[in-house]
């Protein structure tokens, strides 16, 4: 999973593929901690489908203000800088594959 950080553009991260998985989250935020493996994991297996990438609310408050994050974890599936679909909170890894294989 790649990380937003200054170096690098949102916009940039967002055209290396088709769809992107933005993982909206905060190092204080338990269950973002534990949500981060779980994304980890299965943006490795489907890797070649979508382009996942971890954006710090804190580090990065205007992408979060951009995309109306109220609430952390949020998983936003964007697809050509538009969003398709959008996901708060915890979700389990199979959840999570079934989402993103019904959408990519």
């Amino acid at each position: 999973m790649k990380q937003l950080t200054s170096a690098n553009s949102i916009d940039e991260l967002l055209s290396e593929h088709e769809y992107s998985l933005l993982v909206f989250s905060a190092s204080w935020c338990g269950p973002c901690k534990s949500m981060s493996p779980i994304v980890e994991g299965v943006s490795n297996m489907m890797r070649e489908r979508f382009n996942a990438i971890k954006v710090d609310v804190d580090d990065s408050p205007s992408h979060a203000a951009d995309y109306g994050i109220r609430s952390v974890p949020t998983m936003v599936l964007v697809k050509n800088d538009e969003i398709i679909s959008q996901h708060v909170g915890v979700m389990p890894p199979q959840k999570l594959m079934q989402w993103l294989e019904q959408l990519t």
